[in-house]
């Protein structure tokens, strides 16, 4: 097995699903002939409060920013797609190219399932199947990517201060 490395420019390899449109980059930039909007997207959970945050970066400004602090009941990766399904939704009005990063791998994964149960799941897979200027793309955690460290931030300031939302996720047995 190679070593990945650990500079996040490394070599990107985009995955093909079946039937879907989704795609997952992995590391690094999208080449589009117009510069994308790029937006990362986090969850995270503090003294049993959970939070879920994106922000928006264009021309290396934070042009948008969303808080939700979820119930205590709500997990990490539930937070996190949450996350995405509001970066997506945000994405779709925003009529120009998107990258949306998350390190959340399992989310990213579900996202790219056919069985899935989760309302949410599926309201932003309709949404991303419905607009090819929307990408996903993984990135790796703590390793000073700008992005993704000031969505972590925000997620953790979710846990207190996030709009409260209320999120129809099924039980699981």
């Amino acid at each position: 097995m190679k070593a990945m490395s650990s500079h996040h420019h490394h070599q990107q390899y985009t995955l093909h699903f079946l039937a879907w449109k989704i795609e997952i980059s992995h590391g690094g930039q999208v080449p589009s002939n117009r510069t994308p909007i790029e937006v990362y997207t986090d969850g995270s959970k503090i003294n049993d409060q959970t939070g879920s945050a994106f922000c928006a970066i264009a021309n290396e400004a934070i042009t948008k920013t969303w808080k939700a602090k979820l119930s205590s009941a709500n997990t990490v990766f539930q937070a996190e797609m949450l996350a995405l399904k509001a970066a997506i939704e945000w994405a779709n009005t925003a009529n120009e190219d998107v990258n949306i990063w998350s390190d959340s791998e399992s989310n990213l994964q579900a996202l790219k399932s056919f069985n899935v149960k989760s309302k949410i799941t599926q309201v932003a897979q309709m949404t991303l199947l419905e607009n090819a200027r929307i990408r996903l793309g993984w990135v790796k955690a703590h390793i000073g990517i700008k992005g993704n460290e000031i969505a972590d931030t925000l997620a953790k300031e979710a846990t207190t201060d996030g709009i409260p939302a209320s999120l129809q996720f099924p039980k699981v047995s």
